[in-house]
């Protein structure tokens, strides 16, 4: 839960088999009034990007990627960074 702007909540983790070649992220807070920025770090500590609720290209109070590399993800443990980017109140969501 977020309780209000530029709150953050970090060490979200999640563990990556090498050979994977699809890895979906899905932050949902489901209102569109509120606002989360999520950003994503690879294994090795690099920023993958920054993205907020358009990066879709759909506003729904959701932040849905697909992450693709034919090739395979790199494996490892992947870190996500949920931020209170405009939150009024608080916010609850999934990731």
């Amino acid at each position: 839960m977020i309780r209000s702007d530029r709150e953050r909540q970090t060490c979200m983790k999640k563990s990556v088999s090498s050979g994977l070649t699809l890895l979906v992220i899905d932050l949902n807070w489901g209102d569109s009034t509120d606002s989360l920025r999520l950003k994503v770090y690879t294994p090795s500590g690099a920023l993958l990007g920054t993205y907020y609720d358009s990066a879709d290209g759909i506003t729904d109070g959701r932040i849905h990627l697909y992450i693709q590399n034919p090739n395979g993800i790199e494996a490892g443990t992947w870190k996500y960074e949920v931020y209170g980017y405009r939150v009024t109140g608080t916010e609850d969501y999934t990731i």
